[in-house]
This record gives structure tokens, C-alpha cells and sequence, in this order.
């Protein structure tokens, strides 16, 4: 199982394009916090863009399997579907991990305390909602990419960024960012855990059903 993450992660990091999408994606995250610091562009950036991008060591991985046939070839390893189908999940809850860590926690502290725009506790409330979006995004993403594979996979990723992109314009209409952040952090982690808790439990089966149907 090690041995797949490390060829998997290998594939997002190591590999030229896939890098320079890595780093045009970080710079342009934070070239879009410094020049337009807002509420509205914090919560567009932890709560939606890092969820979004939490599916990414998959995608890349499924993409070169493609080319080389690799999954033919790991199938002759001695390691189950089921092992190989947790290590791919697995990969992109340690990325997810990392990107909160390195993207949407620095964004936070310097929300909170650089730039004065959020306090504390929306500051936290922010966070909160994108790692709870991000584990209610993996499943339907994971089981998204292994059904359909990159190319489609891509074309569904693109659909439902932009559907979220439209709702979440709309929602700060109809709503507004203010009324968003007054909701208790409190009732954002007991809904929005249950959630998440469901629907990896649903993608985790999801995901090892496709996976076997497929190199049945």
C-alpha cells in the first residue's frame, strides 16, 4: 500500500506539468487573497476552492494509470482491490490535510490577525465549513473520477465547481456573507459532520463497487 501512495504522489508532484499546475494554483490563490482581501474572496477560497482541489492526487494518479495500463498490472500484485481502493481514498485525505494546513490555515491566521477582516470566531467558522466541504466533496469526487475515469472525470469536476460557484454568488445575494457567518459553529459541525460521516461511509463502498465491476 505505501508502495502505490508513494508511486501515486510521485505522479501529482514529481511529475513537470502536473507541478507547475500545482504551483500556477498556489500562486494565483494567493495573488487573488492579497489583491482583493474580503470575506467574500476568504470563504470563495477555503470553504469552496480547497475542497475542490482536495481530489487532485487521484485524478493525476487515474491519468497516467490510463496511459501506462498500470492498473492492469497492479491487479497481479499480492494486495487485494480493497487494499488498493483505501490507499487511493487515503491519498487524498492526507492531501486534503496538507492543503488545510499549508492554504486555508494561513489565509485564516492572516484574515484574523494580518489583515483584521474576520475575527476569531468567523475566522474559525471559515475553516470549519472547508474541511467539512472538503470531506463531504472527496467521496462524491473519488467516486466520481474512478467511475468515469480522467477525462470525464474532469469534465464532471469542472460541472459541479461551477454549479458551486453559481450557488455560492447566488446564495451571497439571497443571503448575504453576513447572515453566513452568524450561524453557529456549533450547528455548521453537527450537520455538516453527520453529512460527511454518510456520504464517505456511502463513497467508500461506492468506490470499491466501481473498482471491482471495472477489473472484474
Amino acid at each position: 500500500m505505501l508502495g502505490i501512495m508513494l508511486k501515486d504522489f510521485y505522479e501529482t508532484f514529481c511529475i513537470k506539468k502536473n507541478l507547475l499546475g500545482f504551483v500556477f494554483s498556489i500562486l494565483l490563490y494567493c495573488f487573488i487573497f492579497f489583491l482583493m482581501p474580503s470575506e467574500y474572496i476568504i470563504i470563495l477560497l477555503v470553504a469552496l476552492s480547497v475542497p475542490m482541489m482536495s481530489v487532485s492526487p487521484l485524478q493525476y494518479s487515474i491519468e497516467r494509470d490510463e496511459i501506462s495500463k498500470f492498473d492492469q498490472i497492479l491487479l497481479t500484485y499480492p494486495i487485494s482491490k480493497k487494499q488498493i481502493v483505501i490507499t487511493k481514498i487515503l491519498e487524498t485525505y492526507i492531501f486534503t490535510a496538507i492543503c488545510q494546513l499549508v492554504l486555508s490555515l494561513p489565509i485564516i491566521l492572516m484574515s484574523v490577525y494580518g489583515y483584521h477582516i474576520l475575527d476569531l470566531q468567523e475566522g474559525l467558522l471559515i475553516l470549519s465549513v472547508g474541511i467539512i466541504f472538503s470531506l463531504i466533496m472527496l467521496p462524491i469526487n473519488n467516486a466520481g473520477f474512478m467511475a468515469l475515469g480522467n477525462k470525464k472525470g474532469a469534465i464532471m469536476y469542472v460541472i459541479l465547481l461551477v454549479a458551486f460557484v453559481i450557488g455560492f454568488i447566488a446564495l451571497n445575494f439571497v443571503v448575504g456573507i453576513e447572515q453566513l457567518l452568524l450561524i453557529p459553529l456549533n450547528n455548521w459541525l453537527l450537520y455538516g459532520s453527520i453529512l460527511a460521516v454518510i456520504l464517505n461511509i456511502l463513497g467508500y463502498f461506492a468506490c470499491l463497487k466501481i473498482y471491482d465491476i471495472k477489473h472484474s
